[in-house]
């Protein structure tokens, strides 16, 4: 799974260094609550990755958080390696980057010395929404208290 991440992050980056006014027009010019519709499907793709991570316990934070942090320096990479000189090209920073933070939302995998209360809550939180037994008002609580645990353990 983590190879998904980096291989949909390298072509995130390639696409955009092979095609800047596209990749501007897609990603350079934000407003609250708009993004372009070919955003708006590669957010759909990356959440996707990030819901399979978090159904594998290998979310450090939650699926939204995570796919945030991913889109942010993906793009900031993307955008800041347009803008050096083309003389003096930086190759590693956008593995660099995209290294940390993989580092920071992706587990080394489930186990009980990897265990912890956001990758638990994360997973559970996933699970959520397909949970026999549970009321709709007792899923939603459930789905607040889960959200609560794992933005306080970070």
């Amino acid at each position: 799974m983590r190879a998904h991440v980096t291989l949909g992050w390298d072509l995130h980056v390639g696409f955009g260094l092979a095609n800047p006014a596209i990749f501007a027009a897609m990603y350079g010019d934000p407003r609250p609550g708009a993004t372009s519709p070919a955003a708006a499907r590669a957010l759909a793709m990356l959440r996707q990755r990030m819901r399979s991570l978090a159904l594998a316990g290998r979310l450090r934070v939650d699926e939204r958080r995570a796919a945030d942090m991913v889109r942010a320096a993906a793009c900031g990479v993307v955008f800041i390696l347009l803008e050096l000189p083309v003389d003096e090209p930086d190759a590693g920073l956008s593995a660099a980057t995209r290294e940390a933070v993989i580092a920071a939302i992706i587990t080394d995998g489930p186990g009980p010395q990897r265990l912890t209360l956001a990758s638990v809550s994360t997973t559970l939180r996933a699970l959520l929404p397909g949970a026999g037994g549970l009321t709709e008002g007792e899923r939603h609580l459930l789905a607040e208290w889960l959200d609560r645990m794992v933005r306080s353990a970070l």
